[in-house]
């Protein structure tokens, strides 16, 4: 377990993610439409079911492994729910919402499928989707996939001498592809040559006082000059800091404490999904 971004790295992370999975599909509810809303009794289950059939209490000791696990859970569960929207998109939901409410996802319960549909409906809903996929869009994504970068770290590592790669290394390849386009884009080479810049120009100051630069000092150096360079447009949005190296955000701080919980989605995500909830509950009431 990777002990900055407190996630599985290696065969543990693929085996970890399909328990999760499986744990989820087994115990979690899916019609409702914020994590926040799903019974405390369920999440609960799931880690209980997870440190059984895991046998890792000493990780839940060291971790928090219930946080561990409710964050796992959460991903998968949203990994789940993005897959049938995107199902139910793909059959015409937008123009068409009989026909994809008739083409229902194997894997989803026909109660539940229902239920998502009628959420999926409403013109809130698809304003909202329409805006999430606008901004989407303009996003420029990195080269790792699934795998967490965190993962992508722990597969660099030499496995001869177990020395980790350096922190442009790792930027280098999530963005770099010398089999296909190269550079992910114009902009990646170019911040890619300016954190080099950066970098080049902090150990001529150290060497010209004398200082002698270790692979700890140097490492630093990388993810300072990474973080000027690339912290001039980016905000921290994840675990990794500028694409760089791990840090804890408030949403994080389960890992922290385990009184405390992890940060809820946005107050206009929250609003919009925990609105249709109320309507529902109170039909069904």
């Amino acid at each position: 377990m990777d002990e900055h971004t407190i996630s599985f790295v290696g065969t543990s992370a693929t085996d970890f993610a399909t328990e999760c999975g499986i744990t989820m599909h087994n115990f979690c509810p899916m019609n409702y439409h914020t994590w926040e809303l799903v019974p405390e009794d369920a999440k609960t289950l799931m880690s209980e079911k997870l440190e059984v059939s895991w046998k890792i209490r000493v990780i839940a000791n060291k971790y928090n492994f219930y946080g561990v696990c409710e964050c796992s859970t959460h991903a998968q569960w949203k990994r789940t729910r993005g897959k049938w929207s995107e199902h139910w998109k793909k059959n015409g939901g937008k123009t068409n919402p009989q026909l994809a409410r008739s083409k229902r996802k194997f894997d989803c319960p026909i109660q539940e499928w229902n239920h998502l549909c009628d959420y999926w409906e409403l013109e809130k809903t698809k304003k909202y989707s329409d805006k999430m996929e606008a901004n989407r869009a303009k996003q420029v994504i990195s080269r790792r996939g699934s795998r967490s970068i965190a993962n992508h770290t722990f597969q660099m590592i030499n496995p001869e001498t177990q020395i980790p790669p350096s922190p442009l290394e790792v930027y280098h390849k999530l963005h770099f592809n010398a089999t296909k386009q190269g550079w992910l884009n114009e902009n990646s080479r170019i911040e890619y040559e300016n954190i080099i810049e950066h970098k080049q120009a902090a150990l001529d100051e150290l060497n010209s006082k004398g200082i002698t630069i270790t692979t700890t000092m140097e490492h630093q150096l990388e993810k300072e000059a990474i973080k000027s360079v690339c912290g001039r447009k980016k905000t921290i949005q994840s675990a990794w800091e500028v694409g760089v190296g791990p840090v804890l955000r408030k949403k994080d701080s389960w890992m922290k404490s385990v009184a405390e919980s992890s940060q809820r989605d946005s107050s206009e995500n929250e609003s919009l999904r925990s609105s249709y909830c109320t309507r529902g509950e109170t039909e069904t009431g």
